[in-house]
């Protein structure tokens, strides 16, 4: 089977979780055609990284304001979106246009209009979106739904989760942009 073509939009830390494994576990399935972003920079050290670690030629760099460019030059089956939370709906509504299925990381957007733009370019186009949750498969979440599933404990009735920020990860977390409403939407 020929590998599905991917292009990764937003280059910060958070696209590792979806970069590595297509340049690893999974790179005679995916193949990683472009990467995009506001920064240089960063998209560098991702295509050093893929070179240096997955002995896999770098991939093209294209500037956020350049995404169309790259959707038409590189033609991707699917493209990831990780950058800032505001901004999910433009690369996907692109996206979906140009005829690629979505991978985006929660959440989807941040408001109600830019859901519903996203949900109508899906209807017009017939391609996916899938909105990702970086714990969702992690092993206390994956050990706690087969517990569940096997029917021990009966009906669930109530379910209660608190994730605290500790200093290490909170502190930063807010010192960026996830601190603007604007940009993330506020805390859920």
């Amino acid at each position: 089977m020929k590998p599905k073509r991917y292009a990764f939009v937003g280059t910060g830390n958070r696209v590792r979780m979806f970069l590595d494994p297509a340049a690893s576990k999974y790179r005679d399935q995916a193949q990683v055609v472009a990467l995009c972003d506001l920064s240089q920079t960063r998209a560098d050290w991702h295509r050093d990284r893929l070179q240096k670690k997955f002995n896999l030629p770098p991939p093209p760099f294209y500037r956020a304001e350049q995404f169309s460019m790259m959707l038409q030059e590189t033609r991707p089956d699917v493209v990831v979106v990780t950058t800032m939370d505001s901004t999910h709906d433009e690369f996907i509504v692109a996206a979906l246009h140009a005829g690629c299925d979505v991978v985006t990381e929660k959440p989807m957007t941040v408001d109600a209009p830019k859901c519903r733009r996203i949900l109508q370019a899906v209807q017009e186009t017939g391609r996916h979106v899938r909105v990702t949750f970086n714990y969702r498969w992690g092993a206390g979440a994956t050990e706690v739904k087969k517990f569940l599933s096997g029917g021990t404990m009966g009906r669930v009735r109530l379910v209660h989760l608190e994730y605290l920020l500790n200093t290490r990860h909170g502190a930063d977390y807010f010192r960026r942009w996830h601190s603007q409403k604007e940009c993330s939407g506020g805390l859920l």
